[in-house]
């Protein structure tokens, strides 16, 4: 058994508002973002989204009953 840690990254304040200004004003995507900017995780942008960016970005799910 080997002594490894989990990498984590951490990013500062003022980059989570820059990516998600980028995805609200310049319409560019999650997934071209997480390339740009090398980020993994695949909830760390909605995250973001949820803390910093207008909530109609987020995926919704509607459900109508009749």
């Amino acid at each position: 058994m080997s002594n490894q840690r989990k990498n984590s990254k951490r990013y500062s304040l003022s980059f989570k508002q820059m990516v998600v200004r980028k995805l609200e004003e310049e319409g560019c995507t999650v997934s071209s973002l997480q390339l740009r900017y090398g980020i993994k995780g695949s909830e760390t942008i909605q995250n973001w989204i949820r803390k910093f960016g207008k909530s109609h970005l987020l995926n919704q799910v509607i459900r109508i009953e009749t």
